[in-house]
């Protein structure tokens, strides 16, 4: 990450554990809805019930060329940027134009698809254009179940699309493939079967997501109460898990998901009734969603508009009043305008450029730090919020024997055994190679190899350097 960047996302985090009323300079992620429409008619989208005419009359079918140069001021700050919305993003023309000059800047280009439309030709051109990372929506790991699900789609299709995804991946490096799953109690039965399938196809794993919960459409309310995981029993939905994960683990594959663990309540509606998620939605200090009417919002699942590009500048909205009084509704804890679903649903996004979060639920890591009795490992450095680079240079003292038995942690991940430190008397020194380690919030302790608690919890903030790229900003593309 370039300097620039580095420096927006650490002013982001300062004012978001400030709770202040602005944020940065510009956004950290995005998401842009490069498509608002879709060829298919899934049964748990708001695209086929009743909120289908309200959208074909409120947005344009496709974020046009014109609206993407509106949005080139934050760009060179952007960190990732999502190109997908309520639609299909293989449907915009654009598409490998967006991501070719969003990569060119450094910007990582990540996106959900259906894939049903993607064959070698299309495969490549988003793979040389730098995708990093393609999600692949698929809800059936069999043609029956997933063509009742994914309506309009055939599941030979969705397979094709993912071999030339995954086949382009192989040629140019990049995109990583990996395959989205939305548990429902008509298709989790399929879930082992799901993961011997992403190992045949060659992606890299499956994030398993909950159905979400949504009280404005009566039609999405009742596929909610039909197709709730929590309608499975908890026994069974334990019983797809675990075989799940066995499988994954067997395949040497990625298996994230917010139910992996659970052991009891699959209804996160009735399980977010019992609890509260003490931390603040770091969404208004992050990220943006630009609608392809130009709608500026927070996320994917707000529908509150905080400005419109065709009456104003990007900087104007995002440190504007509107996003601001949205803000210091967050910094307070009090519901805010249109945050209705995700407070049903569990959801409150922790940036894990802020603080140090779990993978998948972004619950915070160590709230507090998991400490055992005693004091046998202390770090001097790096000093606690401290930024740090690769190779990470840990330095402190062990008052414990034998030392093969204490490792160095980086977050849940064990980086290092204290036996093979060097030292002088007691004092140790750690230099280490940590490529796997993303940039961003982790902690970095010390425990008794197999522990879950430990000394000298201390939270850093990884940095790579980059230099920052000499390539002028390219023109608009000419709109067909």
């Amino acid at each position: 990450m370039d300097k620039r960047r580095w420096t927006n996302v650490s002013a982001a985090r300062a004012h978001y554990e400030a709770r202040d009323a602005i944020a940065g300079d510009s956004p950290i992620e995005a998401f842009f809805e490069v498509a608002a429409r879709c060829n298919l008619r899934c049964q748990m989208c708001a695209i086929s019930y009743d909120v289908e005419a309200r959208v074909r009359n409120n947005r344009p079918p496709f974020f046009e060329p014109d609206l993407f140069a509106r949005l080139r001021p934050i760009f060179p700050s952007l960190v990732r940027a999502y190109l997908f919305g309520l639609g299909e993003p293989t449907l915009n023309k654009h598409l490998p134009e967006y991501i070719a000059e969003l990569t060119s800047l450094g910007v990582e280009v990540w996106f959900n698809t259906n894939a049903t439309l993607i064959d070698e030709e299309k495969a490549e051109a988003l793979a040389k254009a730098g995708a990093e990372c393609i999600t692949v929506s698929i809800d059936g790991a069999t043609a029956a179940t997933y063509e009742t699900i994914r309506r309009g789609a055939k599941f030979e299709a969705c397979v094709r699309g993912i071999r030339a995804l995954v086949d382009a991946g192989r040629k140019y490096g990049r995109p990583k493939v990996n395959l989205s799953f939305v548990a429902m109690a008509s298709n989790i039965a399929e879930l082992p079967a799901m993961m011997e399938l992403c190992a045949e196809l060659g992606a890299y794993g499956v994030h398993v997501e909950p159905l979400y919960f949504q009280a404005d459409s009566a039609d999405l309310t009742a596929n909610y109460e039909r197709e709730n995981l929590g309608n499975v029993g908890a026994m069974n939905a334990v019983r797809y898990f675990d075989e799940a994960v066995a499988r994954a683990d067997e395949l040497g594959l990625d298996l994230s998901s917010r139910f992996r663990g659970e052991r009891s309540e699959f209804d996160y509606v009735e399980r977010v009734r019992r609890e509260r998620l003490d931390w603040t939605c770091s969404e208004p200090w992050s990220s943006i969603w630009v609608t392809s009417g130009g709608d500026v919002r927070t996320c994917c699942i707000n529908a509150i508009s905080f400005g419109n590009l065709w009456q104003n500048t990007i900087e104007e909205i995002w440190n504007g009043q509107a996003y601001r009084d949205f803000r210091a509704h967050h910094a307070r804890r009090e519901p805010a305008a249109g945050c209705g679903v995700c407070i049903a649903n569990g959801r409150v996004r922790n940036s894990a450029f802020f603080r140090t979060v779990e993978r998948v639920t972004y619950r915070p890591m160590f709230d507090p730090p998991r400490v055992a009795p005693g004091n046998l490992v202390t770090i001097d450095t790096p000093d606690a919020r401290a930024t740090v680079h690769d190779p990470l240079v840990v330095r402190g003292r062990i008052d414990a024997s034998p030392r093969s038995d204490f490792e160095l942690m980086v977050d849940a991940t064990p980086v290092a055994n204290f036996g093979e430190a060097a030292y002088v008397g007691s004092s140790f020194t750690f230099a280490l190679a940590i490529p796997f380690i993303t940039e961003g919030a982790h902690t970095i302790w010390a425990r008794r190899r197999g522990d879950t608690s430990g000394w000298a919890h201390r939270e850093v903030f990884l940095w790579r350097p980059t230099p920052v790229s000499p390539s002028p900003l390219r023109s608009a593309p000419a709109s067909a």
